[in-house]
């Protein structure tokens, strides 16, 4: 091949990046620059490293921490309640309590908020004996120390969202195709086949509850105490038979309680729970296969209560706002209802 020809395909490559930057800019598949007109599924689709990064590194005002229950939240919803502010979606899916303090503490440090899940699992120190969760949280880590991010807009993840959005489009997709698939999945399953899943009786290693085991104390205060009071912790639901067997087996519901305890007692945060058996919890049509994700439709009861809208019709008894003065008592009386539910 001559020089002339080798300066040809070098300017053909050199040419082409600029073009695919710009195009993956402004189809913005995952709305960075606007979430209107985009698929829900992408702007609530579990983040890889980079791209969390990058939303980061964003101006937005408040971000979504948590685990895969987050793929049912639209931040559209939220930043309707908090008068279009703008709102991303962090969530990890099978996140860990250190992914999401790590996430917090530079959500903090770029002084915006957070709505912040804290989920019975993610709580697990034991889970960090596995070398994938040590390699992940590692990645994560160093993700979030790399401030120039633009080079995202390059990478594969982006071109192969761009390219999903543009045949979604040219398919006449609806853009919330997700949430109503995830809405009319239907669910059938018994306590048994949740023990199953969740392997809780602590028989196997590297599953969500092995050795379950909370964080040390001084990590959780941390966390509660660099929220300020425009900051939310919520406690998402699950299907009531995942509390049953909390509260059977490696006293996860105790000791959960206690990290939830220890939340409240140190925050100016706002702390809303949504656990314990009601009249959502009770219905398994509220959850996707054995209980483990609440359906997009719930969270919207969710923040409806989280940010009082009285229009719509929410169940009396699902949801309360915890305090250090009604924390002890919501939390024993959601364990004799529990137990008594068992017997």
């Amino acid at each position: 091949m001559n020089y002339k020809k080798w300066i040809q395909i070098w300017f053909l490559i050199v040419s082409i990046f600029p073009i695919i930057g710009i195009l993956n800019y402004f189809i913005d598949p995952y709305g960075l620059k606007d979430k209107e007109n985009k698929f829900i599924g992408v702007l609530t689709d579990g983040n890889n490293p980079s791209i969390l990064n990058l939303k980061i590194n964003l101006d937005a005002d408040y971000y979504l921490i948590g685990s895969s229950r987050l793929m049912r939240v639209n931040p559209l919803l939220i930043e309707h309640y908090l008068e279009n502010k703008n709102v991303f979606n962090v969530n990890i899916s099978g996140a860990t309590f250190k992914e999401n303090f790590i996430i917090a503490n530079k959500v903090k440090a770029n002084n915006k908020n957070f709505i912040f899940g804290l989920d019975a699992f993610t709580l697990n120190q034991s889970r960090y004996s596995s070398g994938a969760i040590s390699s992940r949280y590692n990645t994560y880590k160093n993700a979030l120390n790399v401030n120039s991010t633009y080079q995202e807009y390059l990478s594969y993840n982006y071109i192969a969202a761009t390219l999903k959005d543009i045949k979604k489009r040219i398919l006449n997709k609806q853009l919330d195709e997700y949430f109503l698939s995830q809405d009319n999945i239907i669910s059938s399953y018994t306590i048994d086949d949740i023990e199953k899943k969740l392997d809780i009786s602590n028989k196997s290693t590297h599953k969500h509850f092995t050795n379950f085991k909370l964080p040390d104390d001084k990590m959780i205060i941390k966390l509660a105490k660099e929220a300020t009071k425009d900051d939310i912790f919520i406690i998402y639901p699950k299907y009531y038979q995942h509390y049953i067997l909390f509260n059977q087996y490696q006293n996860i519901e105790k000791k959960y309680f206690q990290g939830i305890q220890l939340l409240v007692t140190n925050t100016k945060a706002k702390v809303w729970s949504f656990y314990g058996i009601n009249s959502i919890t009770e219905d398994p049509t509220n959850f996707d296969d054995t209980g483990w994700h609440f359906k997009p439709r719930i969270s919207k009861l969710i923040f409806a209560k989280v940010f009082n809208n009285t229009s719509i019709n929410i169940p009396d008894d699902f949801g309360i706002l915890l305090t250090d003065k009604n924390i002890n008592s919501h939390l024993q009386k959601i364990t004799k209802k529990i137990i008594s539910k068992k017997n």
